[in-house]
């Protein structure tokens, strides 16, 4: 029969197996732990790789679409989401700071607290099973549309769904091990058949605690034209997500230095051009999206007589996209963001986009034409591609039989927006 019990796995403590208690009894020991079990769990950020494919039919191997690197953190019950450089955390959401391609949340935290909330879902005793060499024991649960707060969104449109699945806990510690989550009650207008997310935990010290983690998961989305996307994340490098601050009740010292005018650094201004060089190498084949860039400015930017940013001054940005396509011929396409510059006056934020790259070996040119085509041969300057290039990004095609951007590979951008 189906229980409806409170339950929380995250940071449970090691559980003396020296009883066999019932099925009831368990789920009640657990339940009393839940309380104890969220407060005792830390902010803290890891850096998650998630690794893309595709397959036309269920026939067909899985092909690799791209690598996403980023970090995502769990801070006051939200989780939050940057590139692997950034200094603060982005407000996006994860589908706004990726863009296109099948991508999940959830799996860091969320999809266990959701499921083992108090009267969210139903929960039944499945028995005793082995799981990579431990005894476990599992459970099925439900949880119903009136319960659920998951979300799919295939835009435009966007849908709370229910879903089920299914759970393991280590028979002797009650430690989570594995976790599945699966929706098939999905509304048509979405495009999908099935969503379905598998988490695997270990435990990991955290600041001063030791947590249950998840350490790898599973997305797989099946359309309703028998496609499928995956996407497989690791989690790593997890630590405590901390801010530090000072109180003094001490009167301050006496200020006995003489005042004087400091210099405001200059503005950087709109409608500015950056030319850019590549201080090293982006091996294409190894890759991925989310990965740090930097270049530094090879002339100086100048208003009217004034220098506002001497050459040499580095350019803070990453890769925002990368998928290896197969028509014409095997080629990349790689979009780059910048977002930062830093002299040796200030760190300046804007927004700016390429319009122009090269010559370089591997740059392919794409003729200005309503339908483009592709031509290996080396040419001075790029053509603005016919596809819209999104604005505050640069995108480029790159022959695949050079899989290399190599240091000192030119750009210009346009900066449209200081922030």
């Amino acid at each position: 029969m189906w229980r409806r019990v409170p339950y929380t796995l995250l940071c449970v403590a090691a559980l003396s197996a020296q009883e066999e208690p019932g099925p009831d009894a368990l789920l009640a020991r657990i339940q009393a732990k839940a309380g104890e079990n969220l407060q005792r769990m830390p902010d803290y950020v890891c850096v998650q790789t998630v690794d893309r494919a595709h397959r036309s039919t269920p026939k067909e191997a899985f092909k690799t679409l791209d690598t996403l690197r980023l970090q995502v953190a769990l801070i006051g019950n939200r989780e939050q989401y940057a590139w692997l450089d950034a200094r603060k955390f982005d407000d996006r959401e994860l589908r706004d700071l990726v863009g296109r391609g099948a991508i999940g949340t959830g799996n860091f935290a969320l999809h266990a607290k959701h499921v083992f909330q108090p009267r969210v879902a139903e929960f039944k005793v499945r028995g005793e099973v082995t799981h990579q060499g431990r005894r476990a024991l599992r459970y099925d649960y439900e949880v119903p549309w009136d319960n659920s707060s998951y979300r799919i969104r295939n835009p435009p449109h966007e849908e709370v769904v229910p879903f089920r699945g299914s759970f393991l806990v280590d028979a002797e510690t009650l430690d989570l091990l594995r976790l599945e989550v699966t929706s098939d009650e999905i509304p048509p207008e979405l495009g999908l058949d099935r969503v379905s997310t598998t988490l695997e935990y270990e435990r990991a010290k955290i600041g001063a605690s030791e947590c249950l983690l998840p350490k790898s998961s599973e997305l797989t989305l099946v359309a309703l034209d028998g496609s499928e996307s995956r996407n497989r994340t690791k989690l790593g490098d997890c630590r405590q997500y901390t801010t530090e601050s000072k109180l003094s009740f001490e009167a301050p010292p006496a200020d006995t230095t003489v005042p004087v005018e400091s210099a405001e650094p200059p503005d950087l201004q709109a409608r500015m051009t950056m030319e850019l060089s590549l201080e090293s190498d982006i091996a294409l084949a190894t890759a991925g999206v989310g990965d740090p860039l930097r270049a530094v400015l090879v002339r100086p930017l100048r208003d009217g007589e004034r220098v506002l940013a001497p050459a040499g001054s580095v350019a803070l940005g990453n890769i925002v996209r990368l998928e290896k396509q197969g028509q014409p011929f095997d080629h990349y396409e790689i979009a780059l963001e910048f977002h930062t510059l830093e002299t040796g006056q200030g760190r300046y934020e804007y927004l700016a986009t390429m319009t122009d790259a090269g010559p370089a070996t591997g740059l392919i040119r794409q003729a200005k034409r309503l339908n483009p085509t592709f031509t290996r041969q080396h040419k001075a300057k790029m053509d603005i591609l016919v596809r819209e290039v999104p604005r505050g990004q640069g995108v480029l095609h790159w022959d695949a039989k050079h899989g290399r951007i190599r240091k000192g590979f030119r750009m210009r951008w346009l900066v449209s927006e200081v922030r």
